[in-house]
Formats: C-alpha cells, structure tokens, sequence
C-alpha cells in the first residue's frame, strides 16, 4: 500500500468488511493514529482491526466470516493484517488499553452490531486508573523482546515506558515528576535498557503503590527468577488477550500476512 492510499483506507475496508455480520470491526493501531511507519514511499506498518463480538458464542463464527477477508486484505495491501477479536463488555470497560487509546473518536469502519451509538454515550474519560494500562505495554514488549526481535521490541517498551513516566497521574502519585533510567542508555545497549525497564517497573509496583494488571506482574515475577524466552511470553500475552479482549489467544487472534509476491513493502 501507498502512504498516498492511505486516506482512501476506511472506505476500501468498509467494502471488504461488508460479509462480517457478526461483528462491529474497528480500526487501531497505527494506521488509526496516522504515524504508520513508510519506506519508500509504502506503508510498511500492520493493519490492525478490532472486531467487537456480543458474546464469546459469536467468535467461531465471525473467524470463519474474517478468514478470507483478511486474506483477501493482506494480498491487496501488501501489509500484515491482524484481528483481535474482543467482546463488547470489555471494549466498552478498558477505555484505557492502548488498543483502544490508539483509534479515532470514530472508530467503526463496519458496525451492523450498532455499537457506536453505546460508545458515543460514554464518558469522555474513564474513571479508573490509567497507570496499570500505560505499564501493561512495557511488560508486554520486555516479555516478547526475550521471545522475538529483541531490538523492535526493547525499543517498544522504551517508548511506553517513557509515555508512563510522562503520565501526570503517574507524577501526582509519586509526588515529583519521575525519572527516565533509560534516558542516558545507548540505543544499542539491549541488555541495560530490559533490565532499566523491569526495574522501573517493579518500582512503581513496590515502592509507589502503583497497582499492576495480572499480565505485568506475570512478568515481573518471571523477570525475578530469571525466566525469559518463548514460555514467558506466552504467559504474558495470553494474561494480556484476557484484560483486552476479554478472550483467549487462541480465539481471539487472526493474522494474515502477504505472499512474496503480494508484498510492497520490500
């Protein structure tokens, strides 16, 4: 895909969504935000879809209707299209999970569920704490960075440990605005800034008070015993489907990724 496409994106997804009745589909993630990563003049970041389910009943269903459709997406764009299928219940309570933070006023690019006339109806802002979800991501990414790319995903956790610690509800609980340990940490430096991150984040919990989700406390007690790898992962992101999406892994994610052939972005 183009960056030039890139505003004509909702109306192309609005059509190819048109067969998934089952779900209200929403669009997050970078694309959504419009700071998409390019090269030469492609779009080289994921399409990232929410599709918002009545019930865990409905999602066999709706993978079976999003299947071919994210197929058929992947080798259009190029991109690597995912889904996290989430039920309603928890879209509507997790107004502070990143996947929701990072859409639009108006996110629903295709909602035979009728769902947007429920959220127009929420409070601007949501009432609990935004600092469990502003950690999540940074456990996240330390937990996947001991799995997979650790450079990409190191740096992830870099940048949401920095958007927590820029957090003013972080500064009022603390008292004073709180210290960057990864600002004088070279880039390159993997092993210092995992072990700055987890720290930070363990500091938070224990010495601020800061309550932490199950996903990254999983963390921080693997971290502790030194666990990292693919087993650690695996139990940090399926705590973190659970508090986002409300449903298991394994039911929740869909992925398609372009053949050689179909991809634009080498």
């Amino acid at each position: 895909m183009r960056s030039t496409d890139v505003d004509e994106l909702r109306g192309r997804l609005a059509s190819a969504l048109a067969p998934v009745t089952g779900a209200s589909v929403a669009l997050s993630g970078s694309l959504s935000r419009g700071d998409f990563r390019t090269r030469d003049g492609q779009v080289v970041s994921d399409l990232d879809l929410i599709p918002v389910i009545r019930s865990e009943a409905d999602a066999g269903p709706v993978r079976a209707q999003l299947a071919p459709v994210l197929r058929s997406l992947a080798a259009e764009s190029g991109l690597t299209v995912s889904a996290a299928i989430t039920l309603a219940d928890n879209f509507f309570r997790v107004r502070h999970a990143a996947y929701v933070t990072s859409m639009a006023t108006r996110p629903f690019i295709s909602d035979p569920l009728g769902l947007q006339a429920h959220l127009d109806g929420l409070p601007e802002r949501a009432s609990e704490s935004v600092l469990p979800w502003l950690a999540q991501p940074v456990a996240y990414y330390l937990a996947k960075s001991g799995f997979a790319g650790p450079e990409e995903n190191v740096g992830k956790a870099v940048g949401a440990l920095r958007r927590l610690l820029a957090e003013p509800e972080l500064t009022r609980t603390i008292g004073a605005p709180a210290d960057d340990p990864t600002r004088d940490v070279p880039p390159s430096d993997l092993t210092t800034l995992y072990q700055v991150c987890t720290a930070a984040l363990g500091t938070l919990a224990a010495d601020h008070g800061v309550r932490l989700l199950p996903s990254s406390a999983e963390f921080l007690a693997r971290a502790a015993e030194g666990a990292t790898g693919e087993a650690t992962f695996r139990a940090v992101r399926d705590r973190a489907f659970l508090e986002n999406q409300g449903l298991p892994f394994e039911l929740s994610c869909l992925t398609a990724r372009p053949t050689p052939a179909d991809d634009r972005s080498q």
